[in-house]
């Protein structure tokens, strides 16, 4: 019997249903917490490994470990750092010609202040690195830009105190997001922002509601999979006023809780079929 690994720091709902259906499939499954576990450059305990730690770089390093002993990982050390970049994402997926917010990257606090200067209001900031809608903000006027550029000069991480400044795009408190496994896109759903809060993050009380798949909802998602070597990824897209779509995040190791509550769509379920597909190779 072919092993699949799981791999973890925080074991959360999502990891215990892809067990559960790998499982439910025969699967002999072994588990590797990251924290705990030691990893052996050239060695692995199995023919696929599913990449779950939340934290990027464990997430990025374990893949990497693992893919040295020829082991297929879900996902790659490449597609999880392209992801886990915003700079390297939206760069990536602009380049193969599609539409994401227009966005200016200031790597010091002077190109900053030259960009806030000229960029339309309101804006949205962000730092290349990080997620569940942390360090982002709405700049509005110049009270908002100076508070946050004042504490971000102040972190110590270099990453952190680069500037993604963004177009805001008028969504009326709403974005989509996909996901896709393998060569499918498995469904589709909105995030609804909380009535205090421009962000739709769910960890930030944003609600989910099912979502209509359209052509171009699949089309575009399946061509960020294809262009970031994505086994298992969420795609975060925004629409304007005009119906216009707008990517502007990929997420290579995605939360599914709120997706499957909204959708019904098991995706545990679909993963599990993938890797089945995978060990056939």
């Amino acid at each position: 019997m072919k092993k699949v690994e799981l791999l973890f720091d925080y074991p959360r709902l999502e990891e215990r249903l892809i067990i559960e259906r790998l499982k439910g499939r025969g699967m002999d499954v072994a588990l590797t917490n990251v924290n705990d576990a030691p990893f052996v450059v050239g060695e692995s305990p199995a023919e696929v490994s599913i990449v779950r730690p939340v934290a990027m770089f464990k997430a990025m390093y374990s893949a990497a470990v693992r893919e040295s002993s020829g082991t297929y990982t879900v996902n790659s050390s490449s597609t999880l750092f392209t992801c886990g970049d915003k700079v390297l994402c939206l760069s990536a997926v602009r380049k193969k010609g599609i539409r994401v917010p227009r966005t200016v990257v200031a790597l010091d606090r002077r190109s900053a202040e030259i960009t806030y200067k000229a960029m339309q209001k309101p804006f949205v900031d962000k730092p290349p690195i990080g997620s569940w809608g942390r360090l982002v903000a709405l700049i509005t006027d110049p009270i908002s830009w100076r508070t946050v550029l004042e504490h971000r000069s102040m972190l110590s991480s270099a990453q952190l105190k680069v500037h993604l400044m963004q177009q805001y795009i008028d969504h009326g408190g709403r974005d989509i997001r996909t996901i896709v496994v393998g060569e499918q896109v498995v469904g589709a759903m909105e995030r609804i922002g909380p009535s205090d809060d421009w962000r739709t993050n769910v960890a930030l009380g944003g609600k989910t509601v099912p979502r209509k798949l359209d052509d171009e909802l699949v089309e575009t998602s399946l061509r960020c999979a294809e262009i970031v070597r994505g086994d298992f990824i969420a795609v975060d897209l925004l629409q304007d006023k005009s119906g216009g779509y707008f990517v502007n995040e990929l997420n290579g190791v995605p939360e599914f809780k709120g997706f499957m509550e909204a959708t019904g769509i098991d995706v545990a379920d679909s993963l599990a079929s993938h890797v089945t597909v995978l060990l056939r190779r």
